[in-house]
């Protein structure tokens, strides 16, 4: 039997489903926020003059070898990186709540003498928010972009060789 943790995180690749406990999990930071800055009163998203923000979890965690096969740590560490690289949805699961449409935003892997055989770190997941047709034309509002615009063109000099000579003569 392998040491596996309460908190998980399940997705799907190619159409199979996986799930991946951890050796352990040592902390698990929740962050649920609203924007309340919002001047946009249209949209089915603003409720109260606020929008909610995408919930965000970290979960801090061991990997090790000892309780697995050796190479597990490693392995570990290279399926999550996929799952960032490849921007997959993940379903994150822990004893307080259970987050759909989850990105793996960032992952960070430390071995050290405590732990030789494995890693410890932290992973940060992100709601993934779909574009809609009313959030996109709020969000372009908001998003304090700039525009190009065309000032008009001036005529540029050409410098033959023989002038590019004679100024560097003078000099």
């Amino acid at each position: 039997m392998s040491a596996s943790s309460s908190a998980y995180v399940s997705c799907t690749v190619n159409g199979q489903a996986y799930t991946y406990h951890f050796t352990g999990v040592t902390e698990i930071e929740h962050n649920l926020a609203l924007n309340l800055n919002n001047t946009s009163t249209q949209g089915t998203d603003i409720v109260n003059g606020a929008r909610n923000l995408p919930d965000q979890v970290t979960l801090s965690v061991i990997e090790t070898d000892a309780a697995h096969s050796p190479g597990w740590a490693a392995a570990m560490l290279n399926v999550l990186s996929s799952l960032k690289k490849r921007r997959l949805l993940c379903r994150v699961v822990t004893s307080m709540a259970a987050y759909d449409n989850m990105l793996l935003t960032e992952i960070t892997a430390t071995q050290d003498g405590e732990n030789q055989d494995g890693w410890s770190g932290s992973l940060s997941f992100m709601e993934y928010i779909p574009v809609t047709e009313e959030n996109a034309a709020d969000a372009k509002a908001n998003d304090n972009s700039s525009v190009r615009k065309n000032t008009g063109s001036t005529g540029t000099k050409k410098v033959l060789g023989s002038t590019l000579i004679s100024l560097m003569q003078k000099k």
